[in-house]
């Protein structure tokens, strides 16, 4: 049993499945891309490079709300942490939520400096020195964030909604039809 409502957890589910995309879209137009070349050619270098920022910055900041408090000045946010808190879960459920959790944590220090500067903020100092990396982790711990935020969405949602979860997995294929028609001319 649980004390979210379906359309709660729906939600939630919304803004994991919109940060997935996100995240995913990044990493396949850019990180995995085997014509990336093609994307930084002088024509397209400057283009290209935004929608890089827009969507770094994107996947960024909706990880970073994702991990907000439950509560911030009085105000309740959907969150990790209020699934969990406010879910009424068996005691073992609730655990195995927790260890996931804890496996996303991982990720989020380096991700809440940057929302905390950047993101939400324009902090002065971090935008006057040079050089200042905010952001950075440990090469494949975005991986596992992710993997761990799929499964505790399966969990949730297995139980709350008696199905599995269902995000929009399709943004490889996606990228690889926008990369088709642009190396042929066709955008």
């Amino acid at each position: 049993m649980t004390y979210h409502s379906t359309k709660t957890i729906e939600k939630f589910f919304g803004l994991c499945d919109w940060l997935i995309q996100t995240y995913e879209f990044r990493k396949c137009l850019f990180d995995d891309n085997k014509d990336i070349e093609i994307l930084k050619e002088a024509r397209h270098e400057h283009f290209f490079y935004r929608i890089c920022v827009i969507f770094q910055e994107s996947w960024m900041h909706q990880l970073a709300k994702l991990h907000d408090p439950a509560v911030h000045g009085g105000n309740i946010n959907l969150t990790l942490e209020y699934i969990i808190e406010y879910g009424g879960w068996e005691p073992d459920f609730r655990k195995e939520l927790i260890e996931l959790k804890k496996t996303m944590d991982v990720l989020y220090p380096s991700i809440k400096v940057a929302r905390n500067k950047l993101l939400s903020h324009n902090d002065y100092k971090t935008m006057i020195e040079p050089n200042v990396a905010l952001g950075e982790f440990e090469e494949g711990e975005d991986i596992r964030y992710f993997s761990a935020l799929k499964e505790f969405c399966e969990k949730v949602s297995q139980i709350t909604l008696k199905e599995p979860f269902s995000y929009d997995d399709m943004v490889q294929n996606d990228i690889d039809i926008f990369m088709s028609q642009f190396i042929r001319g066709k955008i």
